[in-house]
This record gives structure tokens, sequence and C-alpha cells, in this order.
């Protein structure tokens, strides 16, 4: 019976291996080729720079499999005499074949005069098509690596067949790329515009519920379903979070309020202590996570315009030190379909258990590069319109 039970544990261990060999194998491998920068010294060190945080970020992704640097930029140094980040089609196929790849990435940093540009091409080995081509803007130096974050995530949805590539959504709709940062700009100046987004107070009273407590504010009026880390230490900005409660209802004083903790999936905002008396409540440094819901062109319906802005938008959060992008499949999915009555809040709790504080929804109104922005944010947790942002844009 024991020898029956290790014979069959020893082949579930060998089919479970070669489950996870075959996942291993059926992900298509990439190479990272060393980037150009064409023009002053710390464009230089960031295209030196782009290969090795573009490595990085693809296999954190988990999605494809990388070869390392050297590798990469000896194949170059054999078939190209110069690295200039974008190399010809035979050259690249001749890289591609010695690395036996499915995709090189390749590309190049230059000054747009007031931006960075980091143009990143995805070139099929067999093939030799253009997967996908992208400029990323970015305002400054301090920018590049969650330009490469952006842009690394893309390529690893493309590459693996997660996401379908978009291509050049500039080209395509014939408009300067900065008008969607900018109306990105606008937007997150619109959300930190509604309201005081500061409070501070400390745990008084233990609830009636195991995950409620009763908080005692020092200043602000927090909207249900306001999220606030919660601190062990009652002083000292340097202590970290334990968790975060969410805002219920206030108190009949109107000195406080009521809060809970629920069970996260996102990891970031999971309880990891216990919520004693005199714990500090802050919202200081807390990040919101906002997911983009359904957003609609109202004059010509462009779903690429849409897209678009979509894309700028979440790189302008994950720039920002107060708002995060909830992006990942099942957010985006469920976020852009919330449905009705009881469908809306099932979709609702999920979200907020994702760990997504707010949804932002809406629709642009008006002509081709004279279109309005008429979004709102909802919460999350109550479902209720957090605020309205309406501002004008040159999309």
């Amino acid at each position: 019976m024991q020898r029956a039970l290790l014979l069959g544990l020893a082949g579930l261990s060998l089919f479970a291996s070669a489950s996870i060999a075959e996942a291993q194998e059926e992900k298509k491998i990439v190479a990272v080729l060393p980037f150009g920068s064409p023009n002053n010294h710390m464009q230089g060190k960031m295209g030196h720079n782009a290969q090795p945080t573009f490595i990085t970020e693809l296999v954190k992704s988990k999605k494809v499999r990388v070869v390392d640097e050297k590798r990469a930029t000896d194949a170059v140094k054999r078939f190209e005499r110069e690295m200039t980040g974008l190399y010809d089609q035979k050259k690249l196929r001749q890289i591609g074949r010695f690395l036996k790849v499915d995709y090189l990435i390749s590309g190049q940093i230059s000054w747009a005069g007031d931006a960075y540009t980091m143009t990143v091409h995805v070139t099929n080995v067999e093939t030799l098509e253009l997967e996908m081509a992208e400029d990323v803007d970015f305002r400054d130096e301090g920018k590049f690596r969650v330009a490469v974050r952006t842009a690394a995530k893309k390529i690893a949805g493309v590459v693996s067949g997660q996401e379908v590539a978009k291509g050049r959504h500039e080209a395509f709709l014939n408009m300067d790329p900065r008008h969607f940062y900018d109306t990105a700009d606008a937007c997150v100046n619109a959300l930190k515009g509604l309201g005081a987004w500061k409070y501070e107070g400390e745990i008084d009273e233990e609830g009636g519920s195991a995950k409620k407590v009763h908080v005692k504010l020092r200043h602000g009026k927090p909207k249900p379903g306001t999220p606030l880390q919660v601190f062990e230490d009652g002083m000292g900005d340097n202590d970290k979070p334990v968790g975060v409660v969410y805002v219920l209802e206030p108190d009949e004083k109107g000195s406080g309020f009521v809060a809970q903790w629920i069970k996260e999936q996102d990891k970031a905002k999971k309880k990891r202590g216990d919520f004693g008396l005199g714990a500090r409540v802050s919202n200081t440094g807390y990040r919101y996570r906002i997911a983009v819901g359904e957003l609609v062109d109202e004059a010509e319906d462009k779903v690429e315009l849409v897209d678009m802005f979509r894309d700028k938008l979440n790189e302008t959060f994950e720039e920002s030190d107060m708002f995060l992008p909830k992006d990942d499949s099942k957010v985006l999915r469920l976020a852009a379909d919330l449905g009705r009555g009881a469908t809306k809040k099932k979709n609702l709790e999920q979200l907020h258990g994702l760990g997504v504080d707010f949804i932002l929804t809406g629709k642009f109104i008006g002509s081709p590069g004279r279109r309005r922005a008429d979004f709102k944010i909802i919460s999350a947790m109550t479902g209720e319109v957090w605020g309205t942002l309406k501002f004008e844009t040159r999309i």
C-alpha cells in the first residue's frame, strides 16, 4: 500500500514537472537588443540602461522567455558594426536566427524638444513583420523606468498572444500624441480637485464586529468608501502600514466615522497586523487605485482614440504619486461592463476585492480637436458616484 502510494506520488511529481516544462516550452522567446540614443548624454545613459531594464520587466511578466543580455549584445556585434538601436531587416533575421528566438525587440531614445521619445519595435524573426511599433513619450529622465515598464507590459501581452497589437495609434489617428498626454494630465488634475484628499485620525474604539473600528478624526470629513491606511504606531511618518480600512459612515457626533477592513486580494492592501486602539489612520502617501471602465467617443465612436487615451491615462496614473492604475485583464473586463442591479453589485464587490478603489467611466463629447470630457468616478465599495470630471481636450 505504501509502495503504491509512493509510486503514485512519484508519478504525479513527474506529471507536474512535465506540465511545467511544457508550459515553459510554449512561451515565446524574445531578445532585447541594445537601444540607440543619437543625441545627448542623458539619452546615452538611458539608451544604455534600456536593454537591461526591458529584460528585467519582461522576465517579471512571466509571459515570455528572455535571452541573456550578453548573448543578445554579442549577437549584434557579430552581425552589425554599429549598435544604432534600429536595424535593417536582413540583419535582424541573421541576429534572430543566430539567437534562435521568435521575436526581437529594438529601439532608440531621442529628445523631441519638450519630451523624450522612446521608439520600440517588436519584429517577428520568421516573417520579419513588425508586430508592434510604439512611441512612448515621457517628460523627464525620472520617468524612464515607468516608460520601459509600460512598453514591456504591452510587449509581453502581444508576444504571448494575450493582447492584440494596436500598432501606431498616433499615425492612424493623425494626431499629435502629446494631446493624449495633455488630456490624461487634465484628467488627473481634475481628480485631484474633487475635494480634500487628506485625512488623519486614530482608532479610539473597536466596533461591534471584528472587522469594524471607530476612527476619531483630527481633520477632514471623508466620504463613505474612502480608503485609509492604518499604521501600527500612533506617531511618526516612517512607520509601515499594517492594512487598509474603508469609511462606512460618519458617527452621530460628527467627530469621526466607522470603518471596516475587507479581505483583500491586493497584497499591498492586505491586513498584516492588529488594529489596536491608538493606531494612526491616514491617507497620507496612499495611492488611490483606479480602474478605467467604459469610455465612449460620442461624436465619432472611435474605439482607437478611446484605447489610446486609456493607455496614456494609465501611464500618467503610474507616474503620479497619488494614483495607481489597476489594469490587469480581469479588472478591465469587470470595469468595462459593470452592468446594472445585482450584476453591478457583484462586479463592484469583485473589483473591490481585487484592490480597486474607484472606477472611471464616461464619454467624450464634441468634434475632433475640440472634444470635451464628461467623466464620473465611482466608488468600488459603495457603487456611488464620487464626483464628476469635466475638462476640455484637443484630441
